[in-house]
């Protein structure tokens, strides 16, 4: 079987992100939720870390 992957952007996480926060209010978050949240922000993190790399290099070739 071969390797697949699911390519995220950034305004994709930040819109299941959005999605948590608009859960009715009265539901305790579970220990799954939290696990999950934390993660989303790690990817987040990643993505928005990622594309200031593509930026950098983007500007180092331009001077070249």
């Amino acid at each position: 079987m071969k390797n697949l992957t699911v390519e995220l952007t950034l305004q994709n996480l930040k819109t299941i992100k959005l999605w948590k926060f608009l859960l009715p209010k009265d539901r305790e978050l579970t220990r799954a939720d939290h696990e999950t949240m934390t993660k989303i922000n790690a990817l987040a993190i990643a993505a928005r870390e990622q594309v200031e790399l593509q930026r950098r290099l983007e500007r180092i070739r331009y001077r070249e």
